[in-house]
């Protein structure tokens, strides 16, 4: 794991505990509680969600096993790049969706599912595809999928116990259920934004091990059809559960450059073309702003990146 997202990693988790128990110090404070249940409840809910969460996603998300006779390309990457940087071989699915993507999800490295979608493997190229699987790979490199299952449970914990006391019946409010309650607010709001700012640092370390993998410039080529041509040609109805782990959030992919359609699969995309395709992002102040609110990177950051990197190579 690199070292400046070990780091920041490691900071970020520690300020989440810390607005976790102290959180749940003032609720067991009002309830007139223990520490040591606050601390076991705390752990029992991580550990369901820890437990569960594939199962969500699984069970909400059209998909089905790859067998090993499918997709013959697909399996060769994959096990070529688990050998080359020693990383457990997983275990891979189909969305059955139209929209152009992949994720991987599970508890531990050792049991991911690497899922790409049928919009993937319909619309970009066998290379750009290789490219994605790359970035989905540095992901289970990097235990990606269990910092962020685990971490996204605290803004979760705050929002319902914020809810609790803010809006309980009024016969149960008083002032230290408000100001618990607020208090709460505050936790889930400060404690979501850190967990986004670490899921796109975590898709940047990902984009940075997909484009050395792979090719910088494929995996530019991707992100860009997928965010800009191919986001909105789609249904975009997939699964709100998986969205954070997708390579591009299809809640956001904007699609605005229409050309870029199944007809075009085989086109390779000139640097003039993705010039054009984030010129868009690029100078919509709006959008920027609300990059703080998004699980990945604006798609233009990641592509000059990439393209940087196609240099230093």
């Amino acid at each position: 794991m690199p070292a400046k997202l070990f780091l920041t990693m490691s900071v970020t988790l520690l300020l989440l505990f810390g607005f976790l128990f102290g959180m749940l110090a003032a609720v067991g404070y009002y309830f007139q509680l223990s520490g040591f249940l606050i601390i076991v409840f705390a752990l029992v809910i991580f550990a369901i969600q820890w437990y569960v969460s594939p199962y969500i996603i699984w069970w909400t998300t059209n998909m089905r096993h790859i067998e090993k006779n499918e997709y013959p390309w697909l399996w060769k990457t994959v096990s070529e790049l688990s050998k080359k940087y020693n990383i457990p071989m997983p275990k891979l699915a189909l969305a059955r969706v139209g929209g152009p993507n992949a994720f991987v999800f599970g508890r531990t490295p050792g049991s991911a599912t690497l899922t790409i979608t049928q919009g993937l493997l319909n619309s970009l190229t066998q290379d750009e595809a290789r490219a994605v699987v790359g970035h989905e790979m540095g992901h289970i490199k990097h235990k990606d999928m269990v910092v962020m299952t685990i971490v996204s449970v605290i803004p979760i914990l705050a929002y319902y116990v914020a809810q609790f006391f803010v809006f309980a019946p009024k016969d149960r409010k008083n002032g230290g259920a408000i100001f618990v309650g607020i208090a709460a607010f505050a936790v889930y709001f400060v404690s979501n934004l850190m967990v986004l700012l670490l899921s796109r640092l975590r898709e940047h370390y990902a984009d940075d091990f997909g484009g050395r993998a792979v090719g910088p410039k494929l995996l530019a080529s991707a992100l860009a059809k997928i965010t800009y041509g191919l986001g909105m040609s789609h249904d975009k109805q997939q699964n709100s559960a998986a969205h954070s782990f997708y390579i591009v959030n299809p809640l956001t992919a904007s699609g605005e450059i229409s050309r870029f359609s199944n007809e075009y699969k085989d086109m390779e995309l000139t640097n003039s073309e993705l010039q054009k395709a984030i010129e868009w992002e690029r100078k919509n102040p709006l959008v920027k702003f609300m990059e703080i609110f998004q699980t990945h990177p604006l798609t233009f950051r990641r592509i000059d990146y990439l393209n940087k990197l196609e240099k230093e190579l």
